[in-house]
C-alpha cells in the first residue's frame, strides 16, 4: 500500500476538509479525492463521509487513523535508521586487538572518537592473539583487527592499513649493568638472554625484534619466549634476560624494570589495521577514515 495515501489520509483527518488538505500538501484538490478513493478501495471500507461543511471520519476511519499514524511513524523511523546505517551510525562493529596495542594511546582515542560520532553503532572489543585475529577476520567473526606489524603473509582478501608507530625500548632489571645508561644498543646486550613475545614466525612484535637483531648483526646468546609484552617486562625486571617492548608500556611501570630507548634508527613498532578487502560496510569505512585522520 502506498504510504502517500496514509499521509494524505492523516492530514485530511486533521483538517476534515479536502481543500485545506490539498493546500497543506501542495497538490490539487482532485488529487486528494482520488487518493482517498484509492485508499478506501484498497482497504475495503469507507474512512470518510461527506457532511455539509466538509468531511468527517467514519467509525472505521477513526480506528484506522490511530494505526495509520503509527504506521507513518514506523516508516519514518525505518527510513532514518536506513540512512544512519548507511553512514555507519547503526549496527555492530566487532574489533579485535593484540593486548599491547590497547596500551597505545591512538587506539582508545580512535574508539572514543568513533563512539562519539557513531553512537548508534554497538562496539564489541576482543583481546586475542594475532593468529586468532586473522582467522576470525577471514571467518567473518570480527570486522577489524589491530595488530603489531608485520602481520605475516595474508591472502588478497585481507587488507592491511598502517595505523600508528611507536619507538621501542630495551627493558632490563634495575641491577643490570646498562641500567644507568641513557640509551642502549642491541650490541650492548648481545651476550644476554633475549626475552621475546612468542608470536608465530613472520608475525608481530616477536618477529620485529628478530628483524632488528639481524639488521644489527646481533645473535642473542639464548631466547626466552613468553606470551605477551607484559611477560617480557616481568621477566626482564626479574633479571631473567632483556627484552624489547613498545615505549608506551614504560608509562605503566613495573617494579624492578628499567626502560632505555633503543639506539637504532628504525627501532620502532608499527600497529596496522587488518580488514576484509571486500568489506564495504559503512561502519568499517567510517572507522578506517577516522584512523587515516589520526596519522
Amino acid at each position: 500500500m502506498d504510504f502517500r495515501y496514509f499521509r494524505t489520509f492523516v492530514i485530511a483527518a486533521e483538517e476534515l476538509h479536502f481543500g485545506r488538505t490539498a493546500e497543506r500538501l501542495g497538490i490539487a484538490q482532485p488529487a486528494v479525492t482520488q487518493q482517498m478513493k484509492a485508499l478506501e478501495t484498497q482497504l475495503g471500507f469507507k474512512v470518510f463521509q461527506r457532511v455539509r461543511r466538509g468531511i468527517e471520519l467514519t467509525g472505521a476511519g477513526a480506528v484506522f487513523l490511530e494505526h495509520a499514524r503509527a504506521a507513518l511513524t514506523q516508516a519514518e523511523t525505518a527510513v532514518l535508521a536506513g540512512r544512519r546505517a548507511s553512514r555507519g551510525e547503526l549496527g555492530k562493529l566487532c574489533i579485535a586487538y593484540a593486548s599491547s596495542v590497547a596500551l597505545e594511546p591512538e587506539l582508545p582515542a580512535l574508539l572514543k572518537r568513533f563512539a562519539q560520532a557513531r553512537p548508534e553503532v554497538e562496539l564489541e572489543l576482543r583481546a586475542i592473539s594475532v593468529q586468532a585475529q586473522m582467522n576470525a577476520l577471514a571467518d567473518e567473526r570480527i570486522d577489524v583487527a589491530f595488530l603489531r606489524s608485520p602481520p605475516g603473509p595474508q591472502p588478497a582478501s585481507i587488507r592491511i592499513t598502517p595505523f600508528s608507530r611507536t619507538p621501542l625500548d630495551v627493558v632490563l632489571s634495575g641491577e643490570h649493568r646498562c641500567a644507568g645508561r641513557r640509551r642502549t644498543t642491541l650490541r650492548d646486550v648481545a651476550d644476554e638472554r633475549l626475552i621475546v613475545v612468542d608470536d608465530p614466525p613472520g608475525v608481530g612484535l616477536g618477529h620485529r625484534v628478530t628483524e632488528l637483531c639481524l639488521e644489527a648483526g646481533v645473535e642473542p646468546a639464548s631466547v626466552l619466549r613468553t606470551t605477551d609484552s607484559v611477560g617480557v617486562m616481568s621477566f626482564a625486571a626479574a633479571g631473567l634476560g632483556v627484552g624489547i617492548v613498545p615505549r608506551t608500556l614504560a608509562r605503566f611501570g613495573l617494579e624492578g624494570a628499567v626502560f632505555k630507548p633503543l639506539a637504532m634508527a628504525n627501532g620502532y613498532s608499527e600497529v596496522v589495521i587488518a580488514t576484509r578487502a571486500y568489506d564495504r560496510s559503512s561502519g568499517t569505512r567510517a572507522l578506517l577514515e577516522m584512523a587515516a585522520q589520526e596519522r
